[in-house]
């Protein structure tokens, strides 16, 4: 057994049960040498181009909620600062809002409102904690006897903390995917303020609100566009699986959350869409109507993958070497003359000779290389669309890259409550979309600009770069 054990690594009569060995020959390591080298340019290529909270079901109406903090959640006695660090003024209502008698002056009482808000100050160089007190004049209206807030304080009586201070909860939350716990935890610890995880849940809610017509121009810009990338991952509500399905054209992101994997969505919010859809092979994507490019790096990781379990098997490697003569000389094409048909249009011969040699006209005993003639031929119009339309992406990175931010909060958290997973997903669309666009998530909802397109971020800081050791060594000789 020692002798074995040490003889392991050389002997091909002997496996590793947890980690194989990738055995090939010397024809399948060059199939496998290629097939790296693509699925590495498609990453490269797309960096070039890329630009818990438990649910309230009441049948009786939100109306006949009890006030006060929900049930298991711990409640608090906010302490107001005494002092501020700035007095505003504000104007008082002059006008009545009733509709009967809506514009009817009203009569200054005499009688002061105010109201503290706790908010955040950012700077170039941080943020820090402020205070904020509005004061006004309550004003009375004779007719229906109420006596009225000043607008400005009527609209943030509610709300114990500003929109800045919000939004740095919101950018802990959704880019940084802290849980609630942390955050409430990091207030407290910076700021000496005491937040409930059900309020920091209720920013998320807020802030989605207030971007919901930021969703639908980002959906609207993604319709226009020549081409949508579309991806689809399950997540836990609550012990049972829904689906994520994530909408992009490179530049904009938007989220949709179903309950099952079914494309109906999908079919409905591309009804009449006269772009092309660039997807993977699950076949709930051939009910859309519209033209479709399959992506080519699923289709080469699973040849890769079966050649790698059946070193051994001639056909299967005949096969895959046929496609890979065809795949290579396309994509160093790709690589050096970009999505252009005109530098492309002539690989069609090749593929064409592909599929009368090995797909059309061939007879195959092994199974796993029949699969692969069968999805051959049934993708024959989307496999290789790209070589006769111009910028039309031939994998589905894009897709990819802006759904792995909730895959690796999903590995965080684990599962996700029904009422606050579409808030979370509405503005993880616009996270991923200023991500895109290499714009701040924080500087963005700070600004309060609705559209992202048109925000401007401030001419950035000059921060410190690592001086490469190099660099240090022919100073150090100087």
């Amino acid at each position: 057994m020692r002798e074995i054990g040490e003889a392991a690594d050389a002997r091909e009569d002997i496996d590793f049960a947890n980690a194989p060995k990738q055995i090939a020959t010397d024809r399948g390591a060059n199939i496998h040498e290629a097939f790296e080298n693509i699925l590495t340019s498609a990453h490269a290529d797309y960096r070039r181009s890329r630009i818990r909270i438990r649910p309230i079901v009441d049948s009786k109406g939100s109306g006949n909620r009890k006030r006060g903090g929900q049930k298991g959640h711990p409640g608090c006695v906010r302490i107001v600062p005494k002092k501020a660090g700035k007095t505003i003024r504000v104007r008082r209502r002059m006008k009545c809002s009733k509709r009967c008698h809506k514009a009817r002056s009203l009569e200054p009482t005499g009688r002061q409102a105010e109201h503290t808000i706790i908010d955040l100050a950012f700077t170039k160089t941080g943020c820090k904690k402020i205070v904020r007190k509005y004061v006004g004049e309550k004003t009375h209206c004779p007719r229906c006897n109420i006596d009225f807030l000043p607008p400005a304080i009527s609209r943030i009586w509610r709300h114990a903390f500003g929109h800045s201070f919000q939004a740095w909860a919101v950018y802990q939350r959704v880019t940084l995917r802290l849980p609630y716990s942390a955050i409430r935890n990091v207030i407290e610890t910076l700021f000496c303020e005491r937040v409930s995880m059900g309020g920091v849940l209720g920013f998320i809610r807020q802030f989605s609100d207030y971007y919901s017509s930021t969703e639908k121009l980002l959906l609207k810009r993604i319709l226009a566009s020549p081409f949508v990338h579309v991806d689809e991952t399950p997540i836990n509500i609550q012990g049972s699986q829904n689906y994520v399905w994530v909408l992009t054209n490179g530049t904009h992101v938007v989220f949709r959350l179903t309950e099952t994997r079914e494309t109906t969505l999908i079919q409905k919010l591309l009804s009449g869409y006269e772009g092309v859809l660039v997807s993977d092979f699950y076949p709930g994507y051939d009910g859309v109507k519209s033209r479709q490019q399959k992506c080519l790096v699923h289709l080469i990781r699973d040849l890769n993958d079966d050649l790698w379990k059946n070193p051994f098997n001639e056909e299967l490697e005949s096969f895959v070497a046929a496609i890979r003569d065809v795949l290579v000389s396309l994509f160093r094409d790709v690589a050096k003359y970009g999505l252009k048909i005109r530098n492309l249009r002539k690989h069609e011969k090749a593929v064409d000779r592909f599929y009368k040699q090995n797909v059309d006209g061939g007879k195959y005993q092994c199974e796993i290389v029949s699969r692969y003639q069968k999805r051959f031929q049934r993708y024959r119009d989307s496999l290789f669309l790209f070589l006769r339309e111009d910028g039309i992406p031939w994998n589905n990175n894009c897709g990819e890259r802006a759904i792995r931010h909730l895959t690796i909060q999903r590995k965080i958290s684990g599962t996700f409550y029904r009422n606050g997973a579409t808030p979370y997903l509405r503005l993880l669309g616009i996270a991923q979309t200023c991500r895109f666009q290499d714009k701040s998530f924080l500087r963005f909802m700070l600004s309060k600009e609705k559209d992202v397109d048109k925000y401007k971020e401030r001419r950035r800081r000059k921060y410190s770069r690592i001086v490469p050791k190099r660099r240090e060594a022919e100073r150090q000789q100087t």
